[in-house]
């Protein structure tokens, strides 16, 4: 759907159907000027060698969204897909940007974030609903990821 492609080829089909053909230096200009754009087309690829195709990823994801408050092992996610867990984990990075370990963390900030805004749970009990060992682990990775405390973040939700 290259438009200059669309408007050489037309011009080309013209010169070739007409009676009266202009210089014949017009169309060996118009052919080169064709394979040139042609050419200059750059393949798209759906994702990059060493990524995980999109099933993949799906079933990896929707894995550590459906276990975000259980320990999560490299060895299950990579059973999902039937790859090596080193391959796996490489892979999973090259397509997310992140670790699986990291995303899995994200997921559980993600979930704490809403128990901050829609209930008046204490940070102990979010903790332990979102997987945390504990409030302390939990303060020290919600901090990494937003910057702030948990008690901070939702004072300033609510305020």
């Amino acid at each position: 759907s290259d438009d200059r492609i669309f408007a050489l080829s037309r011009l080309v089909a013209n010169e070739c159907g007409s009676r009266s053909a202009l210089h014949d230096l017009y169309g060996d200009s118009l052919i080169c000027a064709l394979f040139i754009a042609l050419a200059r087309i750059k393949p798209k690829l759906a994702r990059h060698k060493g990524q995980l195709s999109s099933q993949h990823l799906r079933k990896a994801i929707d894995y550590l969204e459906d276990n975000f408050d259980e320990p999560v092992r490299l060895a299950e996610l990579s059973s999902l897909t039937g790859l090596s867990p080193a391959y796996f984990c490489h892979a999973f990075k090259l397509t997310t940007g992140m670790p699986p370990h990291r995303w899995h963390m994200r997921v559980r900030i993600n979930r704490a974030k809403q128990h901050l805004q829609d209930t008046d749970k204490s940070l102990s009990l979010i903790a332990a609903a979102t997987g945390f060992a504990d409030q302390a682990h939990f303060t020290r990775v919600f901090r990494k990821f937003t910057g702030t405390t948990p008690g901070a973040w939702r004072m300033n939700r609510i305020g």
